[in-house]
């Protein structure tokens, strides 16, 4: 019985330590666990109460989030990662990707103040990495400052890839409007003022969501996509546990 405790208490504690991400002092006003996305359905945030997100010329907000597990998408194909919406338009913004089965990952942002278009050029704008590994964790941040919108990014825990492509859109302000829902891996089907180009969902790993009313520095990003991947010693005393607890169950 007391080999049974300790190995549910090793798991724990391995798993206390893996998941999830925090940025010291700042408190996350939504988020959102865990969550397997197989490229066919997706699920929603309702970000309407408790704090109220504007986006407006005043709003500052970001989107912190680490995902994994990203499917490779067919020629053009764009995978979606999120749409958000406001009172009066659906699918106000949104975030893709496209991946090639060599490795070279782009980031799209885009959507309706961007009018549409392809991923491949304005109005939607990219970033991309080379060499990327669909196990390796991502962690990403959308960030509205006053109606201007960047997306930085970082590679699991390798704080030397934290890179940024700001001004993607300086016109993403709407007067009177607040955010209502975050849709992940799909759009909602209510709406049709935007729909990403070739594809509208995308397979995924949600590993951590979490939104600041905050425009976050590149130091607590870094923190933050820190706190979310693993330690090597924290993930081996997870599965240490996982280990003992299999074992004793095999022997009864």
């Amino acid at each position: 019985m007391k080999t049974k405790y300790l190995a549910v208490l090793i798991a724990a504690m391995g798993s206390s330590l893996s998941f999830g991400a925090s940025i010291d002092g700042l408190d996350a006003v939504y988020s959102k666990n865990l969550t397997v996305y197989d490229g066919t359905s997706g699920d929603t945030l309702s970000v309407s109460s408790p704090t109220t997100i504007g986006v407006n010329n005043t709003g500052n907000w970001t989107m912190a989030f680490t995902i994994s597990g990203l499917g490779a998408t067919s020629d053009s194909n764009v995978g979606l990662l999120f749409t958000y919406n406001t009172g009066s338009y659906q699918n106000l913004e949104g975030l893709g990707f496209q991946l090639t089965e060599s490795g070279d990952l782009t980031l799209c942002a885009g959507g309706f103040a961007y009018g549409g278009g392809t991923a491949a050029s304005s109005p939607w704008k990219t970033q991309t990495f080379s060499g990327y590994s669909a196990s390796t964790p991502l962690t990403l941040f959308y960030t509205f400052s006053r109606g201007t919108v960047s997306i930085s990014a970082m590679l699991g825990d390798d704080t030397s890839t934290l890179t940024t492509l700001s001004n993607l859109s300086s016109g993403a302000a709407f007067s009177g409007q607040n955010m209502s829902q975050i849709n992940f891996s799909a759009k909602d089907t209510s709406g049709n003022t935007w729909s990403a180009p070739n594809g509208i969902t995308g397979e995924y790993t949600l590993n951590n969501f979490d939104l600041y009313t905050a425009v976050l520095t590149e130091d607590q990003m870094r923190e933050y996509a820190l706190s979310a991947v693993p330690e090597p010693a924290a993930a081996s005393l997870g599965l240490l546990g996982l280990g003992i607890f299999l074992m004793r169950r095999r022997r009864a």
